[in-house]
């Protein structure tokens, strides 16, 4: 999963999260965290689309575009081959503002792991 943690329209932290011990789901901790900055070079063509094209394009669809977005909200892709050998593409699991984790607290959640 790549998490896109958002400040209102501006992107704060790229996560990627991947399930630990060849689990399918990064779900609940028991994920190897990496964190990127905004433009980073391996997240830079998702980040370039879904800041500047896709939450302006759902928000004119929801009819929202003047409304401010949540303080704290997430865009959660997941990836999957893309249509090109050798290419990865990302579809949209989820977007939510009403339960965000802060990933960094969450990548020390559980085990042995701690602060």
């Amino acid at each position: 999963e790549v998490r896109m943690l958002m400040v209102g329209d501006v992107l704060q932290m790229i996560v990627h999260k991947k399930p630990e011990g060849g689990g399918l789901s990064a779900v609940g901790g028991n994920s190897a965290y990496t964190y990127y900055k905004p433009g980073c070079v391996e997240y830079a063509d998702l980040e370039n689309k879904f800041v500047n094209e896709d939450i302006p394009q759902l928000m004119k669809v929801l009819n929202i575009e003047n409304d401010p977005l949540p303080l704290l909200w997430t865009g959660d892709f997941i990836p999957r081959d893309g249509d090109e050998p050798g290419t990865t593409a990302y579809v949209v699991g989820e977007f939510n503002c009403s339960c965000v984790g802060i990933s960094k607290f969450q990548a020390v959640c559980g085990g042995e792991k701690t602060l």
